[in-house]
């Protein structure tokens, strides 16, 4: 008789989930804001390791003069991340206006002392995305994802990279932690300084105001600014405009069905498909969820490596070398329908021949997704991959 009762009331409990998640599904459908596509210009630098990343957004906040607003999905409580932080106190401190705003389930380390520091220095800083009734399991689930970093209306960065020892390959689980991030200058700035500004006042009702600063014209650039609606939409628009290339580099490879059908018919049509996926996983069910994908689109000719040298991060889609996505967006369901992303197209044929450059590189020396390592994987992975499908969805 308990056993039953508990039975029952694991069940029930498992209904309500499911039923808190599509009401909310449901619910934000109805009043969120669709994804939003800005054309605008700039001048663009790529960082694909975490030193020199670090080193260089340091030393732009060190310099700032004016404000500093700083968006992470992620801050560590270790060595890089106390440095970052003891940066902000210090120019604070300086006078300097500095606003830090951190996902609510991401930045979880940063405790109530840390918070105390931050804004006993002068730093104000505020949680994104804190769970929330009606709907509480669903709001759970949705992230505020975005890196956006703005300096003086004049420097922005954005990409993969949070803040943590971890990027810098200091974690002997990962080792070397591959990812893109964008430093921009230019009118692009102003566009990622609207999406932090919006987030900013949808977490605390407070309203900044934009920096203005006379830019250069630069060179064509897109800011897609997406929070669950529309970016599905997006990918499978770009999968259905190639011609003769698709390159995907991500850490999570959960297509939709409308994704993977995209996928399948650009293969039949003779465009070559490249796919880069990281060997190791930094999160449970994630590598077995997207096996099943993998290998439809491996048995119609698509060539898919697993990433090998370290940990895979990075977030890339390249059309045709003319078109480079790089931003904060991963290839799966949670990026797609859950949370806040904030990505970049460029189009500039030398930049994006420099990028495909590095992903072919990456992609020589990584593992083959092959008949040999599907047959070789062992039987914990295999029913992994069961368990995964159920919970697509949130993966």
């Amino acid at each position: 008789m308990i056993v039953v009762i508990i039975l029952i009331s694991i069940t029930t409990f498992i209904l309500l989930l499911i039923t808190d998640f599509k009401m909310g599904q449901i619910s934000h459908k109805k009043t969120g804001n669709p994804i939003n596509i800005v054309k605008t210009h700039g001048q663009y630098e790529l960082f694909s390791n975490g030193l020199t990343l670090f080193e260089a957004f340091f030393q732009d906040i060190a310099e700032a003069k004016v404000r500093v607003d700083i968006s992470f999905f992620l801050i560590d409580q270790d060595e890089i991340s106390r440095k970052f932080l003891d940066i902000l106190k210090k120019k604070a401190q300086e006078g300097v206006p500095v606003h830090l705003l951190g996902d609510r389930l991401g930045c979880y380390l940063i405790n109530k002392k840390t918070r105390n520091e931050l804004k006993e220095a002068g730093v104000h800083f505020a949680f994104a995305e804190k769970p929330r009734f009606p709907y509480f399991f669903y709001h759970l689930n949705r992230r505020n994802h975005r890196k956006i970093a703005v300096i003086d209306g004049k420097a922005a960065y954005i990409g993969g990279f949070n803040v943590g020892s971890n990027y810098i390959g200091h974690n002997p689980k990962f080792g070397d932690w591959r990812d893109y991030h964008m430093r921009y200058t230019g009118a692009v700035v102003g566009k990622l300084h609207a999406v932090f500004i919006k987030d900013w006042y949808a977490s605390t009702g407070k309203k900044l105001t934009p920096i203005n600063t006379k830019h250069a014209e630069g060179k064509k650039v897109c800011v897609i600014d997406s929070d669950g609606i529309g970016v599905a939409e997006e990918f499978n628009r770009l999968i259905q405009s190639a011609a003769k290339e698709i390159i995907v580099g991500t850490p999570y490879f959960i297509p939709t069905p409308e994704l993977l059908q995209s996928f399948k018919t650009s293969l039949k049509n003779g465009i070559e498909l490249y796919i880069m996926v990281p060997m190791k996983s930094d999160h449970p069910f994630v590598k077995e969820a997207g096996i099943f994908f993998l290998n439809e689109l491996y048995q119609r000719g698509a060539h898919i490596k697993f990433f090998d040298a370290g940990f895979y991060h990075s977030k890339v889609f390249i059309v045709d070398g003319e078109f480079a996505d790089i931003g904060t967006a991963n290839f799966d369901r949670r990026s797609f329908f859950l949370n806040k992303e904030v990505n970049t197209y460029v189009y500039d044929k030398t930049f994006i021949a420099a990028v495909r450059k590095d992903y072919f590189q990456d992609m020589k020396d990584a593992v083959s997704f092959d008949e040999s390592w599907l047959n070789n994987r062992s039987l914990s992975t295999r029913i992994n991959e069961k368990i995964a499908a159920m919970l697509r969805p949130l993966l």
